[in-house]
């Protein structure tokens, strides 16, 4: 039996080969040397006059800051800290450094002039470009992390990506995409007419609706869920006051996030919608302006975190005739208690 050898290359092309080889062996050689001999990321110490310290509430002074690239690495007694060669040194002695602040109820997408039926006339896309310039001043401002809860066809997750990505500043974003809300309450749209046969993207009804509603927020980028158990005041035809989801629904809404690693934000202002969403073992109240002592136990009880958004009393107080929801707004802001 013979035995089929391949036959063997041209003399030439041996050399060609050997040297392709030697080349690329000579490559492989000058990047290992290159990735080897990669600079260490720049490190810049920054000497503040005063630096609070989150965890005693002390203010200390004499510290310096250490920053390797884009990280903190070390924050020590300033003596302690000596500038090396190339080192980059920011002095401010009357300065006062804090870690970045954490907003937890934020709207980036949205601007307070376009309130009322004019917001009918911004698209999404006007909408995300309003988030980049607010995620910028929110930055600017002093705060590093937000929770977005609620945004048009996921403008905030589009944001919270392009942040991630670096086309845009601004600071991490924790995004909810749609609020859930029932058929006609806060969180559906109900401007418009019945011709037009238009709901908001959050809207679900029933214990199957909200499970189903819950996994397709999450599929198009949800980190947190948001949940309307109230009616609110920029809205048309609810209560503040008035309960929206029923206790099974939400809690069945709090059962699904939570077993899929989301934690669950309810925008609630009335006492009854308040006990019922830490009931149903939300994590967070948003607003609770019109809570009675027995809604207070209640979240006290479950451990319920209460974010009291006090921002939106003071705007509609100074101005009266922009925060105007689109029925009633007299009634919906008189709601609101005074300090």
């Amino acid at each position: 039996m013979s035995v089929l050898c391949p036959p063997s290359p041209p003399a030439g092309a041996a050399r060609r080969l050997k040297r392709r080889v030697a080349v690329a062996t000579a490559a492989l050689a000058v990047l290992a040397g290159t990735v080897a001999a990669a600079p260490a990321p720049k490190r810049t110490v920054i000497r503040p006059g005063r630096l609070l310290d989150v965890r005693t509430g002390q203010l200390r002074t004499g510290q310096a800051i250490v920053v390797e690239g884009d990280k903190i690495t070390r924050i020590a007694a300033s003596a302690e800290v000596q500038a090396a060669a190339g080192d980059t040194t920011i002095d401010l002695p009357e300065a006062t450094l804090l870690p970045g602040l954490i907003d937890m109820h934020t709207h980036l997408t949205f601007e307070l002039s376009s309130l009322g039926y004019q917001g009918l006339g911004i698209s999404t896309a006007r909408e995300a470009l309003h988030g980049a310039k607010n995620a910028r001043r929110t930055l600017e401002a002093g705060f590093t992390t937000v929770r977005n809860l609620g945004a048009r066809d996921y403008a905030d997750v589009a944001l919270r990506d392009a942040i991630d990505d670096g086309d845009v500043v601004g600071p991490r974003i924790v995004a909810s995409g749609p609020a859930l809300g029932i058929t006609g309450g806060h969180c559906d749209e109900n401007r418009l007419p019945p011709a037009f046969h238009f709901q908001g993207g959050g809207v679900a009804d029933g214990i199957e609706g909200v499970q189903h509603k819950v996994r397709e927020v999450i599929k198009y980028g949800a980190d947190v869920i948001k949940v309307c158990a109230t009616g609110g005041v920029l809205s048309k035809g609810d209560d503040p006051n008035a309960s929206q989801y029923t206790l099974e629904e939400m809690k069945a809404i709090v059962a699904d996030a939570h077993r899929l690693g989301r934690k669950v934000a309810a925008h609630a202002h009335g006492a009854e919608g308040v006990r019922w969403a830490s009931e149903a073992g939300v994590d967070s109240i948003e607003h609770g302006h019109l809570m009675d002592d027995a809604a207070i136990a209640t979240l006290k009880k479950n451990g319920t975190y209460l974010v009291p958004t006090l921002f939106l009393g003071e705007y509609m107080d100074e101005h009266p005739d922009t925060a105007t929801s689109p029925s009633s707004p007299g009634r919906r802001c008189a709601t609101f208690p005074r300090p």
